[in-house]
């Protein structure tokens, strides 16, 4: 299996991996997501997305442990976090297809702080002083972002805070119960309920794609299905306080894609509210080697 154990003690090196290519993978699939939701509906968006990342979770099954899970609790808490996750996607997608990326991922991540507040009151987590600063750095890089002329859309902002406390709740539910399962069902169960509510929704809505954009579907999947693993991975061998900063590296997938891609040129404001939330990501690594130079 990889040569890793699914629910050992803490292994900070691997989660720190884990977590920096699950939102580098995150990142490449939502650009692959805003070109596609220019010509087809969002339901159609997840729902070929998701059929996508389910045969790629397939074939990676054997060294995963497989489909498991090991009770009735643990059945209905990967329902939940599989409901929370369609929240989330479906919550991000759609704040993309109506703001810039990059802003879209600025309201995201207010989630770290989020993550804190819910670890510390559910999981007794308590972060050391430097991730709070980090939390309270970002989210005032947030604030900046959000602050220019008024002119975002309400109800696109309002998606991205959801989906935002919906990431959070999500992660505090993989490291509280993530005996319960293995990393397989932790990943492709929520997605297996993405496609079954999209599919619901999609006859009405389908427009046949190109073979470019079958290929953007099919690299959409395998992204997804990689994103989610390494996320689940890295949450499971490390502190939520400690793995959620890791998402401000998207920050820069983001703003690298909206500027090659989709003409998005942020302005001199926002820009200072980006370096923040990039500074607030490197207290928080710094925080984390401190805590364990000290142990």
């Amino acid at each position: 299996m990889l040569g890793i154990s699914w629910h050992a003690s803490d292994n900070y090196i691997a989660a720190f991996t884990f977590g920096i290519l699950g939102f580098a993978a995150f990142s490449f699939m939502d650009a692959a997501s805003k070109t596609l939701s220019s010509s087809h509906s969002l339901p159609q968006v997840l729902f070929f997305t998701g059929v996508f990342a389910i045969i790629f979770g397939l074939l990676m099954a054997k060294p995963l442990g497989g489909f498991k899970i090991h009770s009735a609790k643990g059945w209905a808490v990967v329902c939940a976090r599989g409901l929370l996750s369609v929240a989330m996607i479906w919550l991000t997608l759609y704040a993309i297809s109506r703001m810039p990326i990059a802003d879209v991922y600025s309201i995201r991540f207010t989630s770290p702080l989020i993550t804190m507040f819910l670890a510390l009151a559910f999981l007794n987590e308590r972060p050391v002083r430097g991730h709070w600063l980090s939390a309270c750095v970002g989210l005032a890089g947030v604030l900046l972002v959000l602050q220019p002329s008024g002119v975002m859309d309400r109800l696109a902002v309002f998606m991205a805070f959801a989906a935002a406390f919906a990431q959070s709740a999500s992660t505090i539910m993989v490291r509280r119960w993530r005996t319960q399962s293995t990393p397989l069902a932790d990943t492709m169960l929520p997605v297996i309920i993405l496609v079954l509510i999209t599919g619901i929704l999609l006859p009405d809505r389908y427009t046949p794609p190109t073979q470019i954009e079958w290929l953007l579907y099919i690299g959409a999947g395998a992204l997804l299905a990689i994103g989610r693993l390494c996320l689940t991975l890295s949450i499971r061998m490390a502190q939520s306080s400690i793995i959620a900063p890791l998402q401000y590296t998207q920050l820069l997938w983001s703003l690298l894609f909206g500027y090659l891609f989709f003409s998005e040129q942020p302005l001199l404001v926002l820009w200072v509210g980006y370096c923040l939330i990039l500074v607030s990501g490197g207290l928080g690594i710094m925080a984390r080697r401190k805590t364990s130079a000290a142990r």
